[in-house]
């Protein structure tokens, strides 16, 4: 049989150009459609889902920004040098399931807990991390430095034969504007099918599954016939279910895996003799102690006097405000966590009390678990929000805002350096705060400082915000491994606070006895500079070892990886910098607008990749478009960025405000996909091209650390830089290309 045919005419360059086109290639296209879009999907897929489980299980990969992603980029890029080479998918989930393997640790081999890789590297001074505090010593730093190059070793790896596939199938399909629209739709389909895993509050094993499937389906379009890979894909999930599982826990212990981490839930008991009697549950956030959610009701204080030592009287945390304030019309709690602030504010009678907590997962915790059902109450509303978002969008004035234990000791940003709680702790976040004040409104904030000048930033902040000296408290709480961390409390109000106010002379006298004040010197945070866990601008020596073991990682991976046939190509190397610090830079501003969510944090990557298809399209529908124009779009748009204040969208609503501010930060991307689509349709070696292109982004994310010494905005400028550097060494005007 004979396939049917017909004439495909179409204009390039004023003249026309006849193809005839099969029925069969017609299916062939779509197959290499089909494969672009899977292998991309996979490869996004993988790397988000890594981002968050390695995050997760080995807390220190938590701060150090995106290491993850530009690992996973390097890895893509260098299959894609080496693409005419052929891919092996096994060995692509063999890394992986051994990477999996030793995070997971399924047999508790005590030698091979990574965990223990958080303590060793937290010893730095200008890094403290919650929980793990330990003096530095070269001697245990070095082996986990080596411990981190072999895990990022075998994480390159992993996506080499992915990123061989993609780069072959770039460099096969015939219409390069096509194959890179349907490269950027899988990269978007596979980013929001892992955000809808995490937000169904799914484990790793499903996630892993999926992506043996995934991988499957993959095997299949592209006729690949390595069919052990599915199978050991779906060891490595397994492995995840085998780690995960607690041996001999506890009756009622629990995991449940949030869209931001991995919950915890314990309960909480006291045996004296053959009485057991519950008091409450532990809670733990990413393998450490986050809140004890506890009951102070009446009734059971009174029913089980002898758990207490003491009755909770007016210097415990939970009581403090009310001694300040004892008559609260309206409260708000921001960091509202599982509801003992709530709980308290109840217990002392006040009347409308606004919670807002970022996790949702959390908030049901202690909606179900907590013994005194604070958010069953009427008078409580809940809100699932960032707590600086909320700020933005509150209405009325507030009798009480109290800042509970919202310090995210526990989790740091996927996509940058920014910690969940760096930009509620800034100045501007506190005038935020003020203005929702009512007059004779009061504040408090609650914070355990591992640092004494965190302490004193905090104070710091508050001076800066409300125009004149906090009060400021400190008591110590023991813990297991850091010892005793300070505990400070601040109250502030519109008008200076005077302990005379507080009716209890116990208590008047306690404050007084912890009460201290900050010496000059200490930098405040600002939205520019948010970095609330470092004492002054520098880059810290965390990210700088860990940069130096990225490198070598690549240097060595470059050295196994023979056969490259050229050198980068510093076009796309540059273009590939410079989005990926654009890309930084876009999801930091766009946190600062909508808060830091996983919401937000989805939304921002999605308009990235939007904006680029929407580049695709415009780059075949005028291929004529002069490039000077493009050039000029890409300045304006990138010096929009370093001179308009983002103040500006506040003041629209909430649509007007998404889209605006959405087009706002993402217009440079628009133009900066039109430079590289036009220089991509115009290479002959794609793969080489796309190589390079994500090798750059492996420097780009380096690149952010930048913004340590010089704050966020200044990585505007860099962005330009790198784009000038790309622009000087396009390799002349590219052969524009039609849709197909």
């Amino acid at each position: 049989m004979v396939a049917s045919r017909q004439i495909n005419c179409t204009g390039r360059d004023g003249l026309f150009r006849c193809r005839l086109v099969t029925r069969s290639q017609g299916g062939a296209q779509w197959r290499r459609d089909a494969e672009i879009f899977l292998v991309s999907a996979l490869i996004l897929y993988l790397e988000v889902l890594l981002i968050r489980w390695i995050g997760t299980e080995i807390r220190i990969f938590a701060y150090l920004g995106n290491l993850v992603l530009v690992v996973c980029f390097f890895g893509v890029g260098l299959g894609c040098y080496q693409a005419s080479h052929p891919a092996s998918l096994t060995r692509s989930a063999v890394n992986l399931t051994l990477l999996v393997a030793l995070i997971a640790n399924p047999l508790r081999v005590s030698a091979l807990d990574l965990r223990q890789l958080t303590i060793l590297l937290t010893g730095f001074e200008d890094s403290p991390i919650w929980e793990e505090w330990s003096s530095w010593s070269g001697v245990g730093a070095a082996p986990a430095l080596l411990i981190i190059a072999g895990l990022l070793y075998l994480l390159i790896f992993a996506f080499v034969p992915l990123g061989q596939l993609l780069g072959a199938a770039m460099q096969r399909h015939p219409h390069t504007i096509r194959a890179y629209s349907f490269n950027i739709a899988g990269s978007l389909a596979g980013v929001w099918l892992f955000n809808g895993l995490s937000w169904s509050s799914t484990p790793p094993p499903i996630w892993l599954t999926l992506a043996a499937g995934l991988l499957a389906a993959c095997l299949l379009v592209t006729g690949q016939r390595q069919w052990a890979a599915g199978p050991v894909m779906l060891l490595a999930a397994g492995l995840t279910w085998a780690g995960g599982r607690a041996p001999a826990a506890p009756a009622g212990v629990r995991t449940v895996w949030s869209p931001y981490q991995k919950l915890v839930i314990a309960p909480l008991q006291t045996v004296s003799g053959s009485t057991v009697t519950p008091r409450g549950y532990l809670l733990e956030v990413n393998g450490t102690g986050y809140q004890l959610i506890l009951d102070y009701s009446e009734k059971f204080v009174r029913e089980h006097p002898h758990l207490f030592s003491r009755r909770p009287s007016g210097r415990d945390h939970y009581a403090l405000p009310f001694q300040f304030k004892p008559v609260v019309h309206r409260l708000l709690i921001v960091g509202a966590g599982a509801g003992n602030n709530a709980a308290a504010a109840l217990r002392y009678g006040a009347e409308q009390v606004d919670c807002v907590e970022i996790d949702p997962r959390i908030y049901e915790l202690g909606r179900r678990l907590h013994p005194e059902k604070p958010y069953e109450s009427p008078r409580v509303h809940m809100i699932i929000n960032d707590a600086r978002a909320y700020f933005k969008q509150a209405r009325g004035r507030y009798d009480l805002i109290w800042f509970g234990w919202l310090d995210a000791h526990t989790l740091g940003s996927s996509y940058n350096n920014l910690r969940l709680d760096h930009y509620v702790y800034t100045v501007e976040s506190f005038r935020e705060a003020k203005a929702l004040l009512a007059d004779d409104g009061l504040l408090v904030v609650n914070f355990s400082a591992q640092r004494p000048w965190i302490a004193d930033r905090l104070f710091i902040l508050l001076r800066e915000a409300f125009g004149h000296e906090p009060l400021a408290f400190s008591t110590h709480l023991q813990f297991p491994k850091a010892g005793l961390v300070p505990t400070v409390t601040y109250v502030c109000s519109p008008t200076p606070v005077d302990l005379d106010t507080i009716a209890d002379e116990s208590v008047r006298h306690h404050l007084r006895a912890h009460r201290f004040t900050a010496p000059p010197g200490t930098r405040p945070t600002t939205d520019d500079w948010p970095y609330l866990y470092l004492e002054r601008p520098k880059i810290p020596k965390l990210h700088l070892l860990t940069t130096v073991t990225i490198l070598g990682a690549v240097a060595i991976a470059r050295q196994r990886a023979l056969g490259l046939r050229t050198g980068l190509d510093g076009h796309f190397f540059a273009l590939g910098a410079a989005f990926l610090l654009l890309e930084v830079q876009t999801v930091s501003r766009a946190m600062l607008l909508f808060g830091m969510t996983w919401v937000v944090n989805a939304i921002v990557i999605s308009a990235v990749l939007v904006m680029i298809l929407l580049a695709n399209l415009v780059a075949a529908r005028w291929p004529r478009l002069p490039q000077w124009s493009i050039v000029a779009g890409l300045a304006a748009t990138i010096g929009a960025l370093a001179s308009v204040p983002l103040d500006w969208f506040n003041a629209l609503p909430g649509a007007g405000k998404l889209v605006a501010a959405s087009v706002f930060l993402t217009g440079p991307v628009f133009f900066a996909g039109l430079i590289f689509i036009r220089s991509f349709a115009a290479c002959a070696d794609r793969s080489r091209a796309l190589g390079s292109n994500l090798i750059g982004a492996l420097v780009g994310g380096l690149l952010e650390s930048v913004s340590f010494l010089t704050g966020l905005r200044a990585l505007v400028g860099l962005v330009g830089l790198l784009y000038a550097v790309a622009l000087w060494l396009r390799p002349g005007p590219p052969r524009p290309e039609t849709a197909a």
